[in-house]
């Protein structure tokens, strides 16, 4: 019986050097291919990164993802970069590391080199930390880098920008490429552009040392054209550096001589203007010039809506809603947005495709049209709102309340042609001491038009956005628990498992 065992056993010990060989092969076998499959998938995932990026160069795209679009420019500013930038633009930003809107600069310029296509170079640096750059570029533009700024050098004409100039008066918008754009048709105008405000018809309301005209001079340091006064009673011609005029709230109509001066202006040095109107102010002699131009001021009518109270009953509301309307140069970009002028405001009547006025070269385009809910009250004066058959009703053309015109342009934008440009409002309020963001870039858009700078109308500031959430120390010391404790845990028990199922 033991010998049989023995036997059976020795037998059995006999075969497992076989098997355990044959296991042994297949074993040597299944390693190489694994190791033959890692190589190859090694091989194509470098094949792959190198094809990815070797397409990537040659075809570069960037994608802003940001929900308030802060990192984008707009059209006009891209077509100017790649189409209308004829010299070669050195952008040097200077900017230390804790400015709040460094990034979003860099960020900016960066977009413009890569736009431009080679015609700008762009270089940054903080001064703080790099002092030999910041004394090369010192001697290089005969100045002192004691905050931080942007030089634009164009052609060894030099703008520079302090971080204030990059933000609004209030410091809470960025208006980074409003402000860099305008600095650079400045540079590569040589010559800087010339607006008179006309003074002497009226005064400016002013608000904690704020008026319209102090805001027209503010955005002429921003938008780099110089303003200038000027009083009509005692020039017989309008000065001939003058590429606009600005009329701002008229209390007292203008002489007739005055209006032979502003005339000649117009048709003969190829004049233009921006007229912001007081509608209480009967102007017999002004307004007739206008009407040869295909605008009526109809300012024995009021714009307004009435609203019915629980407290006060039924009330006047002139505070009008326009929107602003597409089909022009100088409000297309935010059509269909809905502003508010503030104050009393008349209808303008626009001669649009005119036959007589075409056949003299002048073309009256609206601007906006107020909401259908207002109408042109014809008895403003009396104490309660009521609409009569003599009032202007917005069925089925709408009251515009506001207007350009231009004499001897063209309607091809291709084509470059000297003309005359005005822009009416029925409104003097629009740069009143707050005023809004839309109405502001309304004007400033009714100017650049008025100044041949088609390049810089659309282009809007951004929202320097920052975050902020209130919590309980309760909920702070619970995020704190859930990051710094659960969450991690849970990731090294989730771990734990994996690894044991693995090892099982």
């Amino acid at each position: 019986m033991s010998e049989e065992t023995d036997q059976i056993k020795i037998e059995g010990s006999s075969k497992n050097p076989v098997k355990a060989n044959t296991e042994s092969s297949h074993c040597r076998i299944r390693r190489k291919n694994i190791a033959f499959n890692v190589l190859l998938q090694m091989f194509f995932a470098i094949l792959l990164f190198i094809l990815i990026n070797y397409i990537s160069y040659g075809n570069y795209q960037r994608w802003d993802l940001s929900s308030t679009k802060k990192y984008s420019i707009s059209e006009d500013t891209e077509a100017y970069l790649k189409d209308q930038l004829d010299e070669k633009v050195t952008l040097t930003m200077a900017f230390l590391k804790s400015s709040k809107i460094r990034n979003q600069l860099k960020v900016l310029l960066e977009e413009y080199e890569n736009i431009s296509e080679g015609k700008i170079v762009f270089e940054e640096f903080d001064p703080v930390i790099n002092k030999d750059k910041a004394l090369e570029i010192s001697d290089r533009y005969k100045t002192t880098i004691d905050q931080s700024c942007l030089f634009i050098e164009v052609g060894g004409r030099i703008k520079k920008l302090i971080e204030i100039d990059l933000l609004d008066d209030k410091g809470r918008v960025f208006t980074g490429e409003d402000t860099v754009t305008s600095a650079m048709l400045a540079t590569t105008e040589g010559k800087p552009k010339t607006v008179y405000l006309i003074a002497g018809k009226g005064k400016l309301k002013e608000v904690n040392g704020r008026s319209a005209d102090k805001e027209i001079l503010s955005l002429s340091t921003r938008h780099f054209f110089e303003l200038k006064e000027l009083t009509l009673g005692n020039i017989t011609k309008i000065p001939e550096d003058a590429d606009s005029l600005i009329i701002i709230n008229p209390e007292t109509d203008f002489s007739l001589s005055e209006v032979t001066v502003i005339t000649k202006y117009w048709e003969k040095q190829r004049g233009s203007m921006v007229l912001l109107l007081n509608p209480t102010t009967k102007m017999p002699n002004f307004y007739p010039f206008l009407r040869s131009l295909g605008i009526r001021v109809d300012n024995n009518y009021r714009v307004l809506f009435s609203e019915t109270t629980g407290i006060g009953g039924t009330q006047k509301v002139y505070s009008v809603q326009s929107k602003l309307l597409g089909g022009n140069p100088i409000t297309s970009s935010d059509e269909g947005a809905i502003t508010t002028f503030a104050g009393q405001t008349c209808p303008i009547s626009v001669a649009e495709n005119n036959e007589g006025l075409a056949s003299k070269g002048i073309i009256a385009v609206p601007l906006l049209a107020a909401d259908t809910k207002y109408w042109g009250d014809l008895d403003h004066t009396e104490p309660y709102p009521k609409r009569s058959k003599f009032d202007m009703i917005p069925d089925p053309n709408p009251i515009y309340v506001a207007a350009m015109v231009e004499k001897g342009g063209s309607e091809d934008a291709a084509v470059k042609l000297e003309s005359s440009r005005m822009v009416v409002i029925g409104n003097s309020t629009l740069l009143d001491p707050i005023p809004t963001r839309l109405n502001v870039e309304l004007v400033m858009n009714a100017i650049n038009w008025t100044l041949d700078r088609e390049e810089r109308l659309g282009i809007n500031p951004t929202n320097v956005i920052s975050f902020r959430i209130d919590m309980s120390p309760e909920k702070y010391k619970t995020l704190f628990y859930l990051i710094v404790c659960i969450f991690p845990a849970i990731a090294f028990c989730f771990g734990v498992a994996v690894w044991s199922a693995r090892r099982s």
